[in-house]
């Protein structure tokens, strides 16, 4: 009979290229479970591991992992496959890591000395019930819109302590930073934002700090400070 459902591998030569890893040097990697982030832009947290030389093989990868060693966003996680993306933060014992995305599009696992807050892009904005207005986060969770809080879909929200701290508003002058397209990992200051129509995307145009510019879609940033 025929495999029914999904694989929990992928072959290398086919991995997004946010996964960066070899193409050549073994056939599969395990593959992140859906829900968190796209699968596009997410690994599966065993890989993390992996790629920061902290075990030598994947059997002790998963061995740390199912004994609740690590933690991501503060909450401890047993499930090798959890999947990890943009502005999440890792514990290892005592060591702190964000991760970000760099100038090829690939995943960018940085060391931190103390927890900063998270920044996240809301990409959604709906009414629940009794006219609860809620804010669908870049991450795929689903937070509660703040009694005085004017949120709109493109700009992000800081969370610290898991509270909101603030929100950052997509306006000129506001600090971005530049998550997909051609331009992806370049940072810098929005200069002008132009209002899409029928023909046209809202775009905004960057200015980064060596002064060049260029413009981009708004869905390719996200606005950090």
């Amino acid at each position: 009979m025929g495999n029914k459902g999904s694989s929990g591998y992928i072959k290398r030569l086919n991995a997004p290229k946010y996964f960066s890893v070899h193409r050549k040097e073994h056939k599969y990697i395990i593959k992140q479970n859906p829900g968190r982030h796209t699968l596009q832009k997410s690994i599966a947290l065993t890989v993390v591991l992996e790629k920061l030389d902290l075990t030598a093989n994947r059997r002790e990868a998963d061995k740390i992992i199912k004994n609740g060693l690590v933690k991501v966003n503060s909450k401890t996680i047993k499930n090798q496959r959890y999947p990890i993306g943009l502005n999440d933060f890792i514990e290892i014992g005592k060591e702190k890591y964000v991760v970000n995305i760099n100038e090829r599009g690939q995943i960018l696992i940085k060391k931190i000395e103390k927890e900063e807050h998270q920044v996240y892009k809301i990409v959604g904005k709906y009414k629940y019930r009794k006219n609860v207005i809620m804010l669908r986060l870049h991450d795929g969770s689903i937070i509660k819109e703040g009694e005085k809080s004017d949120a709109n879909v493109n700009d992000s929200i800081a969370i610290a302590n898991k509270k909101v701290s603030k929100i950052i508003k997509l306006s000129a002058g506001s600090k971005c930073e530049i998550i997909d397209g051609v331009h992806v990992g370049k940072t810098g200051k929005i200069k002008s934002i132009s209002e899409g129509n029928i023909h046209k995307v809202k775009s905004v145009v960057v200015e980064q700090s060596n002064g060049n510019s260029f413009e981009t879609l708004v869905k390719n940033i996200i606005v950090v400070e």
